[in-house]
């Protein structure tokens, strides 16, 4: 009987998870709490559709490599951003980026929504280390966990955007961008350099509006419709 106990045991650590996309992560992890959602609890994909397929481009089985969501205010980019960044701690993990306009919005971020997140998503909390704690690899401005570490940024910090290589870079409110940070160019550009050696990057961009040139992409603009611009 002990045998066969062990046997069973050691039959469950060699089964592989089932790969899941962002939106199926999403609605079966992801917590969310009063002091940043106004209604709290499981996240549930059915009340914002239009997400669905911007979180599923994300995913680490979806070829495309670049999305870019060009919405108005208060359509949820950032807790998309979010659920993609909680899907590559838990489910994922690699190297990422998140940038903000400012130094002192991503330390914003961090605080209100990236820690609340992690507190309230045990599968996160597992994996990430309360900020508290002696030594927990969890700072205002990066988080590591098992495979990987987030990082964050405003994209008015040239130092904040040329160091580590990243596999992953989510850039929210990109119309609100320098055009130049510190003299050394566009922030997006030098942002986007540091996935040059991954070849299953995924870059992640959310802005009011934009003017896109790029090839493999896939542009959503809210509530249904989307593109997918290939030159």
């Amino acid at each position: 009987a002990v045998i066969d106990q062990l046997l069973e045991e050691s039959l469950d650590s060699l089964r592989f998870e089932k790969p899941l996309t962002v939106s199926e992560w999403s609605d079966k992890y992801r917590r969310l709490s009063s002091r940043a959602a106004s209604e709290p609890g499981p996240w549930r994909t059915s009340r914002t559709p239009y997400l669905q397929g911007i979180m599923d481009a994300l995913s680490s089985n979806d070829p495309t490599q670049r999305v870019v969501f060009m919405k108005g205010a208060q359509l949820g980019a950032t807790e998309c951003g979010s659920n993609w960044l909680g899907y590559i701690v838990d489910h994922a993990p690699s190297s990422c980026l998140v940038v903000q306009p400012t130094v002192e919005m991503a330390k914003r971020l961090s605080k209100q929504r990236l820690q609340t997140m992690i507190e309230e998503t045990p599968r996160l909390r597992e994996k990430i280390a309360a900020s508290r704690s002696r030594d927990s690899g969890n700072t205002l401005f990066s988080k590591e966990f098992v495979g990987g570490m987030m990082l964050l940024t405003g994209a008015n910090s040239a130092v904040g955007l040329r160091s580590t290589p990243c596999k992953y870079i989510f850039l929210d409110e990109v119309d609100a961008f320098p055009s130049d940070v510190e003299g050394e160019g566009d922030p997006c550009t030098l942002a986007e350099r540091r996935t040059t050696t991954f070849a299953r990057r995924k870059i992640f961009m959310a802005c009011k509006y934009c003017l896109m040139e790029q090839q493999d992409v896939l542009l959503f603009t809210p509530p249904l419709k989307w593109w997918m611009l290939v030159k």
